[in-house]
Formats: C-alpha cells, sequence, structure tokens
C-alpha cells in the first residue's frame, strides 16, 4: 500500500505497543508492524503491556485479546485510566457479541479478526496515526493562539511605555535644570544646598529607569549589525559569575551561524538572566550555557516563522519557577522576590522579553524535571 511521506514520516516517530500471548503470532505480526513504525514494543500479556506501558508511554497499543493472567480488554481498560486519549486496537480470533460489547464500553478505537488481512490492519494503524496528528495539530493552533495573544500585549505594553518614557524623560530634564540653577544661588553647605544634591541623586536613579522604559518602546532595528551572538553571550555570562559559586558548564556547536542584534540590547538580556540565575543559587549550583543553530518548521510550538534560527539557553540548578508564575514571568513589574525600595524591580524579565521579541526571535522559560529553570532564546539567523 502507497501512503504519502506526511503519514511515513509521521509514524516514523511514533511508538507502538504490541501484545500478544502466542510467539509465533508476535513474531509474524511484530515484523509487519517495525517497518512502518518508529518504535516497536512487544509484550506476551496483559500484566507486561500494562508494565511496559507505564514504562514506554506508547503512542498506539495493538493488543490480543484472550490471554493469560490479564486479557486485552482487561489491559486496555487500565490503560484508559491512565491516557483516555491513547488510541487502541484489538486484534482477536473471537467475534462474539460479550468481547465486542467490553470493547465498546472501554473504548478501543479498532477491531480487526484473525485472520488478519495486512492491508486491513494496516489501514487501522494508520487511521489511529492521522487522528494522533490532527490532535497534535489542533494542540498546536491553541498554544500558537496563545502565543500570539501574549505578543499582542507585550506590544501594546511597549508602545504604552516608550511613550511615557520620552514624556517621562523630558519632566526630568526639567527637574535637574531647575535644581542646578537653584543651587548656584546658595552655599553647597547650606541645609537647602544638601536637599538640592539629593534631588540630584535621584534625578540618576529615575533618569536610569526612564532608560529603561525607552527601550521597551524604542525601534532600533536599523542600527542592528550581523555577527555572531554566542562570544558575547559567552563573555557576559561568565563576568556576572565571576568570583561566585556557581560553577559554568557550556555545549556549544561548531555550528554558530551570525545573526543581526544591537550588542548593548543584548548584553542587558545575558547579564538579567545569568543574574536571576545566580540569584536563584545563593549557596551555589550549576549554570549551563547551550549554543546551537536550529531549522524551525510550522509544527515547532512557536510564534516564529519557519527557517533558520540560533538558539541559546540558560539552565540552572536553582529553587526554579512555579507553574502559577511561569504565565506571568516576563509581565512587566512582576517579580517573586520581597518588595522594597529598590527602583525597577520586576521590570529585567519583561526588558529581556522585549529586546528578544525586537530582534525578530522568541524567549521562553521552564522549569526543569531536576530542578531548577531553563529560559530557551531563539534569534533569526541573519539573511
Amino acid at each position: 500500500m502507497k501512503i504519502n511521506k506526511l503519514d511515513q514520516d509521521y509514524l516514523k516517530n511514533l511508538t507502538v505497543l504490541y501484545v500478544e500471548d502466542d510467539d509465533d503470532t508476535r513474531e509474524q505480526f511484530s515484523e509487519y508492524l517495525r517497518r512502518p513504525v518508529g518504535t516497536l514494543i512487544t509484550a506476551a500479556n496483559g500484566a507486561e503491556g500494562l508494565e511496559a506501558f507505564i514504562k514506554h508511554a506508547p503512542d498506539i497499543v495493538v493488543t490480543d485479546i484472550l490471554m493469560p493472567q490479564v486479557d486485552g480488554l482487561t489491559m486496555a481498560y487500565e490503560i484508559r485510566g491512565l491516557a483516555p486519549t491513547v488510541p487502541i486496537m484489538v486484534i482477536t480470533a473471537f467475534e462474539q457479541t460479550d468481547y465486542l460489547m467490553r470493547a465498546v464500553n472501554i473504548g478501543i478505537d479498532k477491531y480487526v479478526t484473525k485472520p488478519v488481512n495486512s492491508y486491513l490492519l494496516f489501514e487501522c494503524l494508520l487511521e489511529c496515526a492521522r487522528r494522533l496528528r490532527a490532535e497534535e495539530q489542533l494542540q498546536l493552533v491553541h498554544e500558537r493562539e496563545i502565543q500570539a495573544l501574549a505578543l499582542k500585549h507585550h506590544k501594546i505594553v511597549a508602545t504604552l511605555a516608550g511613550g511615557m518614557a520620552h514624556d517621562y524623560n523630558n519632566l526630568l530634564q526639567a527637574i535637574l535644570g531647575y535644581a542646578s540653577l537653584a543651587k548656584m544661588k546658595l552655599d553647597p553647605l547650606s541645609e537647602s544646598g544638601v536637599h538640592l544634591e539629593h534631588v540630584e541623586q535621584c534625578f540618576a536613579e529615575a533618569h536610569s529607569l526612564g532608560q529603561m522604559l525607552l527601550i521597551l518602546g524604542e525601534d532600533n532595528s536599523e542600527l542592528m549589525k550581523a555577527g555572531q551572538v554566542t562570544p558575547l553571550f559567552q563573555s557576559t555570562v561568565q563576568s556576572v559569575l565571576l568570583g561566585t559559586p556557581v560553577i559554568l558548564t557550556m555545549d556549544f556547536s561548531d555550528d554558530n551561524p551570525g545573526v543581526r542584534f544591537l550588542k548593548n540590547q543584548l548584553h542587558l538580556v545575558f547579564t538579567s538572566l545569568a543574574t536571576n540565575a545566580l540569584e536563584a543559587m545563593p549557596s551555589g549550583g550549576t549554570l549551563h550555557l547551550t549554543a546551537r543553530s536550529v531549522l524551525l518548521t510550522e509544527h515547532d510550538p512557536l510564534p516564529l516563522a519557519p527557517g533558520a534560527y540560533q538558539y541559546l539557553s540558560l539552565t540552572d540548578t536553582g529553587t526554579g519557577i512555579s507553574e502559577e508564575n511561569l504565565p506571568k514571568i516576563f509581565d512587566p513589574y512582576f517579580s517573586t522576590k520581597q518588595k522594597c525600595s529598590q527602583r525597577g524591580m520586576g521590570l529585567s524579565l519583561a526588558l529581556c522579553h522585549t529586546i528578544i521579541m525586537k530582534h525578530g526571535g522568541f524567549i521562553s522559560a521552564e522549569s526543569v524535571p531536576e530542578g531548577g529553570a531553563r529560559f530557551n532564546i531563539w534569534l533569526p539567523v541573519a539573511g
């Protein structure tokens, strides 16, 4: 039977569990099922099959019904409780109504009788695979819609912040000017002179905060230069960790293509991410850097156009990010730190998100299973 390349490629990514108690039959059908799929796992009875399902989490289950210890339908019932959407195909010589009714009640997807027609068996397997692919595509569309809404939200915030920052800096400049004029008419050691000195110090802090807001709204794409970003990535993180108990490890591929970027802005991104990682490991730990080129397709769940990208990541062994905080991690002024008098708290990751977005890329955060957090960055390859 001929199938299209899309189906072939998808089948080659699937893991199939085949459960059959008869050795000769299991060997015969294993040879047939192994050809189109990526990985085939076999078991001799329902108990072994359930154990293999829990261990390997296969995409599709193919099973006989009448088997020792645990029959196929009992195993299928247990699997339904663990993974309600996994397609299950039943192969059996029995056609009695009670087996059919049990299969229907359990939610068996396909029912093939022995002697098995190989064409029919493959048709059933292919239908199950296509259903899985359709479900994945729906999930992918849903995730992209969520990402698109998040990007729209950040663009609105960035535009608002940029406009406010211009007016904010103009007002600050006026305040500094009048303070300087007043100081010229006063003794610097007088009480009023000391107060005006404090005004100028506050101006410096406020100006720094205004510059952060300005980055959110400015479009400096015409100033970007093409070049390799990995040397900046490595040197920036190394400088942040210098003299700390955190161990730095790196996995950089030889293929590091050029990207268009603003050095000062990506330096700010790498500094912020490395500082966050350092704060998550106050007693020490490991920060692992990754850099490699990747090719994204329309099937990747990222709000990026298909094409070549430079992928960078920072993975720490710190406290991680809670599931509750993950969706808010890049929101302006969101912080898990205790509120204090520090100016601009909660802006660093929002700035990182905006800077990477302005570079045509994407940044995400996740908790890693072994503990800690990972920040992922994708930057489009120049040209």
